[in-house]
């Protein structure tokens, strides 16, 4: 028994010293409370309880940083949507209108500033991996903004658009490479508008089971940059949100920046 009780006092010891560190910082107070040892336990029943509740937190913490990866932000590394935007500190301080406008001047591969935009019904998140609006309260629908190299000159194709959307780097390949992906050309663009297309694909979830959806892609082309607006939702929900997933793939403009000295400017 006293073995034991040492080895509880060492625990306590731990993470005490890891609250310190901040490494506790989820924890509730209700469970810090509990694993205040003030002296030897009254009864057998209140020392395994309180052994319980120390070993617990040391084998699986109650909480941890999150990752800004994957649709829905919960990926293991940051995805790679190949947005840059002209002016950084401007980009930080955007916001989105009250009547769900989001606006941006970004840079194509070659440096050509352009200027992007888009209507959706979902929150703008504050993230460091690009420009992306999603449903909060589920997750599951969201629109995001990826750019991929295009040499000029060049029609879009389908092969394109899936090397740049669905590889094991970008927002849906944090779980492994999307399979299952077709894609075909359903508008043609001009320039009052993108060209759109449907994507049909089978995605990972966090919990490694496959996730069936679809996604409107909406392309527009500043220099050499081939700027995609990717909204998408879960097959189930597909065919209930179309319309309104359909208004959101229709809103995405891209066109040439004005020649202002932004700093990013080249």
């Amino acid at each position: 028994m006293k073995k034991t009780i040492a080895i509880l006092w060492l625990i306590q010891l731990f993470l005490s010293s890891s609250l310190s560190w901040g490494f506790g910082s989820n924890i509730d107070g209700a469970v810090k409370r509990s694993l205040i040892i003030p002296g030897p336990p009254s009864s057998r029943a209140e020392f395994i309880s309180s052994l319980v509740a120390a070993s617990s937190l040391v084998l699986f913490p109650l909480g941890s940083n999150a990752f800004d990866g994957g649709v829905g932000g919960l990926g293991k590394t940051r995805p790679q949507t190949g947005v840059v935007f002209r002016d950084e500190e401007a980009a930080a301080s955007t916001t989105q209108s009250s009547s769900g406008d989001v606006t941006y001047e970004l840079l194509a591969p070659d440096g050509s500033p352009a200027v992007v935009s888009f209507n959706a019904p979902w929150p703008l998140l504050l993230t460091a991996s690009g420009i992306e609006s999603r449903d909060i309260s589920g997750g599951i629908e969201s629109a995001f903004v990826q750019v991929a190299e295009l040499q000029k000159g060049s029609e879009i194709k389908p092969a394109q658009l899936q090397e740049a959307i669905f590889n094991s780097k970008g927002k849906f390949g944090m779980y492994g490479s999307p399979t299952d992906i077709r894609i075909k050309k359903i508008q043609a663009g001009s320039k009052e508008g993108p060209a759109i297309y449907l994507a049909t694909f089978t995605t990972l979830t966090p919990a490694m089971r496959e996730s069936d959806r679809k996604a409107y892609i909406s392309a527009s082309i500043v220099g050499n940059g081939l700027f995609l607006l990717v909204t998408s939702t879960t097959a189930v929900r597909f065919t209930k949100l179309e319309s309104s997933l359909r208004r959101v793939a229709e809103s995405f403009l891209v066109v040439d920046a004005p020649k202002t000295n932004l700093r990013n400017q080249k």
